[in-house]
């Protein structure tokens, strides 16, 4: 196979993964996907993954590695379908939300998971919501994706998590408020509409699949570097 043909390295149910493979797919690129347990450090993964984790996107025999630099990196190597905007302060404004994602949004979703005190599992549940409102507030006030009509990176940073609002739910009971009155209206706009996409609905499991991965960290079994983190307070990696 030609190495111009870029090889996708993922696992089902990795969330950081499924950005990659919703940009591939945006994008329209012709890729191989090839399915991997990143838990088996094996010398021939860690060959392609240096830190044994995934997203990986081989690219002519080089690999590219975390979400947003592999999208980044499809994006300028694909230019077609552009995700990015051309304008330097839009580009820095989608970036700017993509790392509060990352940031605010994220560790939030994992504690609720992870934390086994009510207390703060509750603590979990207001920041999300704070912070899922502060992005809300950011967005396109049209939409109906972030920055207005069309997918750009902030929604494919924070779809795969999005969509996986139903297992905080299932275990949790967090839920974001719905209503045309509620301040998350705009939100949940988006929301809909992120997950109506061909590019997320392909790249998805069942409902069932996901709850049932998703129980290791409810019952504090998991053992991926975001568990540990979440576990030990520290920055994701």
């Amino acid at each position: 196979m030609s190495d111009s043909k870029p090889k996708f390295y993922t696992s089902w149910f990795c969330p950081f993964a499924q950005r990659v493979w919703i940009a591939l797919l945006e994008k329209g690129i012709d890729f191989e996907y090839i399915e991997v347990d990143p838990y088996k450090k094996t010398p021939e993964w860690l060959s392609v993954s240096p830190r044994g984790l995934v997203p990986v996107l081989v690219h002519q025999g080089k690999s590219v590695y975390e979400s947003g630099i592999c999208i980044e990196y499809i994006d300028e190597e694909w230019p077609e379908n552009p995700i990015l905007p051309k304008a330097p302060y839009q580009r820095a404004y989608e970036r700017i939300w993509a790392d509060h994602i990352a940031k605010k949004i994220i560790p939030p979703f994992y504690a609720m998971l992870l934390k086994k005190e009510t207390e703060l599992q509750e603590n979990a549940k207001k920041e999300m919501l704070e912070q899922l409102l502060v992005l809300t507030k950011a967005m396109d006030p049209t939409g109906p994706y972030f920055a207005g009509s069309q997918v750009g990176l902030v929604d494919i940073m924070l779809a795969p998590f999005a969509i996986r609002f139903f297992i905080l739910k299932h275990y949790r009971g967090f839920q974001v408020p719905s209503g045309d009155e509620s301040p998350f209206a705009r939100f949940n706009k988006w929301y809909i509409a992120i997950k109506e996409r061909d590019s997320t609905g392909k790249t998805s499991a069942s409902d069932e699949e996901y709850i049932g991965i998703y129980k290791r960290y409810t019952d504090d079994t998991g053992q991926s570097l975001v568990a540990t983190a979440i576990r030990q307070g520290t920055a994701l990696p």
